[in-house]
């Protein structure tokens, strides 16, 4: 498997540090585990916390044998930038609960983190930012939100949709099976708007065949051998999808509005998203970057697209989750390239 950090020399790669660490979240009651990487110049770089999707991930955010965290975080060390990443609260070396943790909770962990960061490699607080992926970037605009010296924010394929909308869509472009926007991907999104609705408004009874079997119908389309790698099941019933849209585990994405975070972060932004991400879908995600932008009134948020690429910054022919595993490489190093050369440029010092 090809490691993007490999085009940095084995010099470089070799040049940092790498620690295992533990550190409190501000919630005042949980340790988090996790791994600091230091380059050579660690007390005059600039740092990032890395921020992980949705789910209960590890702090290298392995997926199909890919380690997109550890990856990311040595190619950056490469260019001279330290990062922390860690398990998730209630995963691998980590305290607390995953299933009893609500949005609030994860932002404190980020916070801590930033915390720790400062603490141990003496960087001026503002040189410290975040990099946040997917789920993870709503959380580290929202920390940064809360903690105006925060230096920098990355957005990797976050969606600048609202929550509800981007839950929507992606689901309406797997159950489409592909990237095509047609009338049959406009069905798709109008039924799951009804069921999401449906769902999370407790309204649904099992006498409801209708719907049950719309759900059904959804579900069979959505759950499958294709798209278990980042759904967890190949089959759902009509019933069982229609709980999942109800659960818990969706209320970081679903309660997501970008515009009442957005205008409270001082720093600079960076939003990347690859043109065949399904989970963030692209198309519509760029159009309400750019308005977000454009309302904002912001020169220092910088939107790319990046062509051919999927929502993990693989290179990609379909950008379906079943081609995760046959890519022969874990994050490519234009994404890596791309993310770094915008972090030095945008850092104070």
């Amino acid at each position: 498997m090809t490691h993007p950090a490999q085009s940095l020399g084995r010099k470089a790669r070799n040049a940092f540090t790498e620690t295992a660490v533990t550190f409190p979240s501000t919630d005042g009651s949980t340790a988090l585990a996790g791994t600091l990487v230091v380059p050579p110049k660690g007390r005059d770089c600039p740092s990032a916390v890395l921020v992980s999707g949705t789910g209960p991930i590890d702090r290298d955010v392995t997926i199909v044998g890919h380690s997109v965290f550890r990856v990311l975080a040595h190619a950056l060390a490469g260019a001279g930038i330290a990062s922390l990443r860690f398990d998730k609260r209630g995963v691998g070396a980590s305290e607390g609960d995953f299933n009893s943790a609500r949005p609030g909770d994860f932002v404190a962990d980020v916070v801590g983190a930033m915390e720790y960061v400062v603490g141990q490699t003496r960087a001026p607080q503002e040189r410290v930012g975040l990099i946040g992926h997917s789920e993870g970037g709503m959380v580290a605009l929202t920390a940064a939100a809360q903690r105006p010296e925060t230096a920098f924010c990355v957005l990797m394929a976050t969606p600048l949709l609202s929550g509800k909308d981007n839950v929507i869509r992606s689901f309406a472009l797997l159950a489409r099976g592909g990237l095509r926007r047609d009338r049959t991907y406009d069905r798709y999104v109008s039924e799951l708007g009804t069921l999401l609705e449906a769902a999370r408004s407790g309204s649904v009874r099992e006498s409801q065949t209708e719907l049950l079997e719309l759900a059904g119908s959804l579900a069979a389309g959505i759950f499958n051998e294709g798209t278990k790698v980042i759904l967890g099941s190949d089959a759902l019933s009509g019933a069982e999808f229609l709980k999942l849209l109800s659960s818990p585990c969706l209320d970081t994405c679903l309660s997501w509005d970008p515009s009442r975070v957005a205008s409270r972060v001082k720093c600079p932004v960076l939003v990347v998203y690859g043109t065949k991400d399904v989970q963030a879908p692209a198309l519509e995600n760029l159009v309400a970057a750019r308005d977000l932008i454009e309302r904002l009134g912001r020169r220092d948020w910088v939107v790319r697209e990046l062509a051919e690429m999927n929502h993990a910054f693989q290179r990609c022919e379909t950008g379906m989750p079943d081609e995760y595993a046959r890519i022969d490489h874990v994050m490519a190093h234009e994404a890596v390239k791309e993310v770094a050369a915008w972090i030095v440029s945008n850092t104070p010092g």
